[in-house]
């Protein structure tokens, strides 16, 4: 054999070690693709699934990246995030959509009937509150000490409250809204319950704190919190062509609210989300059947 062939055999064979793993005859691990999420229970259940599925349907390592959701958004649309999985539209997250949508990929509708509120225990009166109108009442606003729960600043759901305030002029009655993390303003809901204590927070649907405690919303006769919300996948630009395959199935990644809540609650009394979200996938092959690329 020529100096040359040999030269040229040395070549081929160094290069195959490498594309096996430097010879060990496995496959070099694919890329993780990032996923932007929030520590809220709804986007923490599609995610889970989401990321349970790419990674054993599809072997689509995965690595689940915890921001805000206005960094997500950015992080999306500079492309140092592949996907989020919780864009609220048209009403919620519409000033992030706005600064953002030109430089992202709406990859499409995960699902429906999405909606945000302030909703109270139900053993409120409803005959003394049934609508964010009536926290303006001297003796409402003394029972519920004036405060408002909310959760993170900056959120699409503290961005309505504040409209809401304005809406209602709950300020110049008395009112602060307080800004909490999505924990601390369950556990404000956690401390009064027993003691048939009067709250009011900010909430949204699918969430399972309706499973674990009877609430109600409160009418919005001003429609500051809007309507019916959609939840979107939104990918960066290059998501498609470096990810074919997970684009294809968050393309076709869809749930009900009934999914979400389930899966939710389940991770709520376990806690713990990835177990819940392999529960849900293994119980719902046809569902799972629909999403993966054909």
């Amino acid at each position: 054999m020529s100096t040359s062939s040999i030269k040229s055999c040395i070549a081929t064979l160094t290069f195959s070690a490498v594309a096996l793993g430097a010879g060990t005859g496995t496959a070099v691990a694919a890329e993780p693709m990032k996923i932007g999420y929030t520590n809220w229970a709804d986007v923490m259940a599609v995610v889970h699934v989401a990321k349970y599925v790419l990674e054993t349907k599809l072997k689509q390592p995965v690595q689940l990246v915890n921001a805000d959701i206005g960094i997500q958004y950015q992080g999306v649309a500079r492309g140092s995030l592949e996907v989020m999985m919780g864009g609220w539209l048209p009403v919620t997250h519409a000033t992030y959509y706005e600064k953002y949508k030109s430089e992202m990929d709406d990859v499409g509708v995960l699902y429906t009937g999405g909606k945000n509120g302030w909703a109270v225990p139900a053993y409120v009166p409803e005959s003394e509150v049934s609508s964010i109108a009536d926290l303006a009442k001297p003796e409402v606003k003394a029972k519920f000490n004036g405060t408002v729960q909310g959760i993170e600043p900056g959120s699409g759901v503290m961005r309505a409250a504040e409209a809401t305030m304005k809406a209602y002029d709950l300020g110049a009655a008395g009112y602060k809204l307080q800004s909490a993390s999505e924990a601390g303003m369950l556990a404000t809901i956690s401390r009064a319950y027993p003691q048939k204590q009067w709250v009011v927070a900010t909430v949204w649907s699918p969430h399972w704190l309706f499973q674990k405690w009877n609430m109600r919303y409160l009418k919005d006769p001003k429609g500051s919190q809007g309507g019916e919300e959609q939840i979107h996948a939104f990918g960066s630009k290059q998501f498609a062509s470096k990810f074919p395959q997970a684009y294809a199935f968050v393309k076709n990644f869809k749930l009900d609210l009934a999914d979400v809540e389930s899966i939710e609650a389940e991770g709520y009394s376990t806690n713990n989300y990835e177990a819940a979200a392999k529960k849900f996938v293994d119980n719902h092959p046809e569902k799972v059947k629909a999403w993966l690329p054909q």
